[in-house]
């Protein structure tokens, strides 16, 4: 039964958030999105009317476009194998696995999602996942700041701006300073000084607009300053960058959705979790372990959940009492599925295909912003407004990848683009640019 809130309850909500009624929560939507009258459709359509006129509708949408966008979601190759297996109905219809007895299916995945997790990062313990990357980076500077007892938040500028959203709507900023730092010609600057009041220093690697740097040194500098480095890395780079672990991160979190989840229109995607064993006590969701049985046969259970709302009450640092069991089975096959050589391959061939487009692009009068340290996903300069540019190049098939300014496209390759689409999507951004 639904029960709504009461008038003493909105009072007290409304008195909180300094509004006045419920339609003050939406008025960062722009009214033409908004449906003040409703459908305009007609009362009287039948069931199956209704459908026919919304797929008419629906038809109108621009299908099937060639996908050159990224910004931490890609259109990556997801193999057969695991869209079966995922939806295998042992693993659809599996719950929270409190009752270990009846649960060793689904733990023992999980388990096997942490320990691939933990080698790919080259960290030492990892959780069974989070809701999406963003997520994981708000957990991660709370995982800090509880470590810590600090209250500065040091934040590479060169970060998802979509992540930037949620790690400013998550974390307080009445409490916490969060220092946004630019990059150097897309690098972060290797001279950064930290302060003995930052929390956390947050890197993403590559940085959102594609560029690579060994962090390393940064790494050691913020830590010698007792500062909690924090890692937020592209997974199907992680067949061939360094890890973050080897730079010496102390926590690594990513969006997951290139390993094992398809795009889906934005979601629903997986949250990875990574880090030392000395912070365990306060990461974030649940910790699957390995254990032994009665009979002394392997077993599984779920070993920790130590910040957890419905464990800690009013004491918990996270209102997160679940994970995302499906996408993170999806993860597992999708990297087993792959081995260390394939999870290599994907990386390599999305860098030497965007290596191919960048060189093309610039034979054709383009000039890419990022040339010299970025990887598969590069920053191509427009004549014409890039919102235009993208617009008219859907029309011509291509989704053309995200507006970084005025007149700059953020463009992301992938294993799946062949030649003959970065040919025709370079042919056809030279006559859209030129109109």
């Amino acid at each position: 039964m639904f029960v709504p809130h009461s008038e003493i309850d909105l009072k007290k909500m409304f008195e909180e958030l300094s509004i006045s009624s419920l339609e003050e929560l939406f008025t960062h939507i722009p009214e033409t999105l908004k449906l003040n009258d409703g459908l305009n459709v007609p009362s009287t359509l039948s069931e199956l009317e209704s459908i026919s006129h919304f797929e008419s509708v629906e038809s109108r949408n621009m299908q099937n476009l060639i996908c050159f966008a990224g910004g931490g979601h890609y259109d990556v190759y997801l193999p057969h194998t695991v869209k079966t297996l995922t939806m295998r109905p042992e693993f659809m219809t599996s719950y929270t696995p409190y009752q270990a007895e009846i649960s060793q299916g689904i733990l023992q995945i999980l388990f096997e999602y942490q320990s691939l997790i933990c080698d790919l990062t080259d960290m030492e313990l990892a959780n069974a996942s989070l809701y999406d990357g963003a997520t994981s980076v708000a957990e991660a500077i709370s995982v800090a700041i509880n470590k810590t007892k600090r209250d500065g938040v040091v934040v590479s500028n060169g970060f998802n701006p979509n992540t930037k959203e949620v790690v400013n709507t998550l974390v307080d900023r009445s409490k916490f300073n969060i220092k946004y730092v630019d990059l150097v010609d897309y690098m972060f600057p290797e001279d950064y000084i930290f302060s003995d009041n930052d929390a956390a220093f947050v890197v993403s690697m590559p940085h959102y607009e594609g560029s690579a740097q060994d962090l390393t040194s940064i790494v050691q500098n913020a830590k010698a300053a007792g500062v909690i480095t924090i890692c937020y890395v592209d997974p199907s780079m992680l067949g061939i960058l360094k890890t973050p672990g080897s730079m010496g991160f102390d926590i690594v979190v990513a969006e997951g959705q290139s390993m094992g989840s398809p795009l889906s229109f934005g979601g629903p995607t997986v949250g990875w979790f990574a880090t030392k064993k000395e912070l365990a006590r306060l990461v974030p969701g649940r910790i699957i372990g390995e254990s032994r049985d009665s009979n002394h046969t392997k077993t599984y259970v779920m070993t920790l959940r130590a910040r957890e709302q419905d464990i800690r009450r009013e004491k918990a640092s996270s209102n997160i009492c679940t994970n995302q069991t499906l996408n993170a089975v999806g993860s597992t096959i999708h990297l087993s599925w792959l081995g260390p050589q394939g999870l290599y391959e994907i990386g390599y061939q999305a860098i030497q295909k965007a290596s191919y487009m960048k060189q093309q692009l610039i034979e054709h009068g383009f000039t890419i912003s990022n040339l010299n340290n970025s990887l598969r996903e590069f920053i191509v300069k427009t004549s014409r407004p890039s919102e235009e540019v993208i617009l008219d190049m859907g029309l011509k098939g291509f989704l053309a990848g995200i507006k970084y300014s005025e007149n700059e496209i953020l463009v992301a390759v992938t294993e799946k683009r062949t030649k003959n689409e970065i040919d025709s999507y370079i042919l056809s951004l030279q006559e859209v640019d030129n109109a």
